[in-house]
Order: C-alpha cells, then sequence, then structure tokens
C-alpha cells in the first residue's frame, strides 16, 4: 500500500507548526483526507526541546483512530559537517519510531556548483549511512534566501549537474542501510520559491534514483493542518514513475 502515506509532519508544541497542529486534529484531518499511516516528527534542534517530546508521545498514545500513527523525530546538523543533538541514548530512552532528518542549508555563498553540491553530497551520505535514521528529509531544499541569492537558471543547472556516480551512491546506501530518501510536497513541490524547471529537474532526478533501486519515503512537512494530505501529489509522481512497491518505505515498530 503506498497510498495515504505521510511521514512527515509538524505539531504546534515545539512551536514547529502553528496553533492547528495538535496531535488530535493532525489524527481528525488525515481521517477526513484518507491517510491510512502518518508520523508526526518535530524539530528536535537543542537537547532542551526533548521534555517536550512527552507530550506529544502520550497524545499519540491516547488517541483513538483507524489510522497508524507512529511517534517520530526530525534532526537537523547543528553546522556545517556538525552533529545531530540525537545518540542511541536519546533514542532509547524517549523511544522514537521514525527518525527523519537531514541537511537544511547550503553552507555557504558560494556559486560554484560543485562546492554546493560537494557539500550537501556528504550530508547526504553521513544521513543515509547513520544507523538511526530512517529517512533522509527534503533533499536539495534550500531556504528562501539561499534560493534568491543565485538566478533560477543557476539553480536548475545544479540539478541537472548530479552525476551518475551521486545517484549511485544515494540510492546504495538507502538500500543497504534501509533509509529512504523523501520526496516532500511543501518543502519542493509546492514551494513557490522554486521555479518549474527546478521542480522538472527535480523529478528527474527522482526518476534516476528509482532506477538505481533508492528507496522512497512521502511526506507533506505540513506546518499547517490545510498542509495535511498534500502528499496527494507525490503519490501521482511515484505512479507515474512507477516506482516498484518494495521501494516505498514504510515505518516497523
Amino acid at each position: 500500500m503506498r497510498r495515504g502515506l505521510d511521514y512527515h509532519i509538524h505539531t504546534y508544541y515545539q512551536r514547529c507548526g502553528n496553533q492547528t497542529l495538535t496531535v488530535d486534529n493532525i489524527i481528525r484531518r488525515a481521517e477526513q483526507r484518507g491517510l491510512k499511516s502518518i508520523a508526526i516528527t518535530d524539530h528536535l534542534n537543542r537537547s532542551a526541546q526533548l521534555p517536550a517530546f512527552r507530550q506529544i508521545k502520550a497524545d499519540i498514545a491516547a488517541a483513538q483512530s483507524s489510522v497508524e500513527v507512529f511517534f517520530g523525530v526530525e534532526l537537523n546538523y547543528d553546522g556545517c559537517d556538525g552533529d545531530f543533538v540525537y545518540d542511541r541514548h536519546v533514542h532509547e530512552q524517549y523511544g522514537f519510531e521514525v527518525v527523519i532528518g537531514g541537511i537544511h542549508s547550503a553552507y555557504t555563498d558560494s556559486r560554484d556548483m560543485d562546492e554546493v553540491l560537494a557539500i550537501q553530497h556528504r550530508h547526504f551520505m553521513r544521513t543515509l549511512q547513520n544507523p538511526l535514521l530512517d529517512v533522509l528529509v527534503h533533499p536539495f531544499w534550500f531556504t528562501r534566501t539561499e534560493l534568491e541569492q543565485r538566478p533560477e537558471e543557476w539553480w536548475e543547472e545544479f540539478i541537472r549537474r548530479i552525476s551518475d556516480d551521486h545517484i549511485e551512491q544515494w540510492a546504495q546506501a538507502s538500500r543497504q542501510n534501509r533509509c529512504a530518501i523523501e520526496l516532500n510536497a511543501a518543502a519542493i513541490f509546492y514551494n513557490g520559491a522554486m521555479s518549474e524547471g527546478y521542480k522538472a529537474n527535480y523529478v528527474q532526478m527522482v526518476r534516476r534514483l528509482r532506477d538505481a533501486g533508492a528507496l522512497f519515503s512521502m511526506g507533506s512537512d505540513a506546518h499547517d493542518i490545510d498542509t495535511l494530505g498534500t502528499t496527494d501529489y507525490v503519490d501521482g509522481l511515484l505512479d507515474g514513475l512507477e516506482v516498484a512497491e518494495e521501494q516505498i518505505f514504510r515505518p516497523r515498530r
């Protein structure tokens, strides 16, 4: 079953999402949108954020729904070549069931495409090879400020520049470590700061990853209740690319 999956949803508990995103509201909206399996994955960027996850976990446990709900977390590196605020102790102490994460910046103002790509590549590989992670989030998402620092044509060429060797390395690490590559609705496909040419080239990158045997995860990256369900677009993309069922990520309890 590939339809009705969303493994990247935020809440108001950590102020990642707005006030509409309580656990109860998320589950009710998931039911309305026909979602079958979801993960609630607030950001963990500082250890001081950890206590709030206990309330999220408790609310998930108390929920009554036909929707399968996983307790998750989203990690971000604490700087270029830095670390996650996360280790096996935290993993076991809090009982996270879905761990997603990755790079959230270009980490450079350079217009040298090879330099920008090299930074992204080594963070992708670190994430895909991390045994505590399940999903590499929104590869090649950049902030609006970073996108505006370079013209649209630069970014479109940047995605085309990705080599077959890079594609194979990401796909191999994904397969070997059972770490999926996320197809993110809000951060990529519904992102108004990214050009249509960038998105078209992004789809071609996904096609190449499919051919190389990568695993894929679906996420809305909802920061507002109305964004929940935008994984419909990703469903259609996977269907159009005829991605095999065994290449679709499902969490394991």
